[in-house]
């Protein structure tokens, strides 16, 4: 049995990181049903951030969050740009649909009745009558 060398264990330290990562990334895309394009905002979520961080040293990671997502927002004049960090408006154009569902529905064949008529013949309803005429007639002058 060849035993693990250190290729493979950075390897492994490489993927779990990459992993947890995707994992961070997609489940709120699952929790929340959200677009890939959620996701694709996060570069403005980071830069938005460091802006704050700058201005004020104090505020961490939590804070923001907080000021941005829990309503705790202060008045930076940034409306716009706090509007456009992922997660702030979600729009979901997933249609819900209801259905519920019917009792047992049965389907019974209709019974058949065959009146036999002495003075008309089957065959007079089967085809056209040409004694009324054809459906199309020409204009009269």
């Amino acid at each position: 049995m060849r035993q693990a060398g250190p290729c493979f264990l950075n390897r492994l330290t490489y993927i779990c990181p990459v992993k947890k990562a995707c994992l961070f990334i997609l489940f709120p895309m699952l929790i929340l049903n959200a677009s890939f394009i959620e996701v694709f905002k996060m570069p403005k979520l980071v830069s938005h951030f460091l802006r704050h961080h700058e201005l004020d040293k104090r505020i961490g990671v939590l804070d923001f969050i907080a000021m941005h997502y829990l309503g705790q927002d202060i008045d930076d004049d940034d409306q716009k740009e706090d509007m456009e960090l992922p997660f702030k408006k979600l729009e979901c154009p997933t249609i819900i649909h209801l259905a519920i569902p019917a009792g047992k529905i049965t389907i019974q064949k209709a019974s058949s009745v065959l009146i036999a008529d002495q003075n008309r013949s089957i065959q007079k309803y089967l085809h056209s009558n040409p004694e009324q005429g054809t459906f199309f007639k020409p204009p009269r002058a």
